[in-house]
């Protein structure tokens, strides 16, 4: 019965998605960026995390895979996806009128295997070209 009862107040495990950010967000601060947002939601698409880097804005997708056998975390970002941060992106500096800042769309790959304590992390600095931004 008592068993019954605590379950209900138990934390459900977040989702390899949640960790990865997590994880990610904290990679990026021991890097020195400062972390503006998460799961930012805008008519172009969403942003996972937005920092800020020197004179950078950093628009940074997360992309994590409990093993990478059949695809890698940055093989997964496929054309319409970066389309759509290159989008959100856009929306982002024209919408908050930022003209001070560059910026700077980067990839977070992680692989965490099941039952692994830390992830794998690789940080793809301006992985999405800007051109003709």
């Amino acid at each position: 019965m008592f068993e019954r009862v605590l379950r209900i107040f138990r934390k459900p495990p977040l989702s390899l998605d949640k960790r990865g950010q997590r994880f990610a967000a904290r990679h990026l601060r021991k890097q020195g960026m400062k972390i503006l947002a998460q799961n930012v939601l805008c008519p172009g698409g969403e942003i996972d995390i937005l920092a800020v880097e020197g004179d950078e804005l950093v628009f940074v997708e997360v992309r994590s895979r409990s093993s990478e056998e059949f695809l890698t975390p940055e093989g997964s970002i496929r054309h319409d996806k970066q389309q759509a941060m290159l989008r959100a992106a856009r929306h982002v500096m024209t919408s908050r009128h930022i003209r001070t800042l560059k910026p700077r769309i980067d990839a977070v790959a992680i692989v965490w295997p099941n039952g692994a304590a830390t992830p794998t992390l690789r940080h793809h600095r301006a992985a999405l070209a800007l051109s003709n931004w």
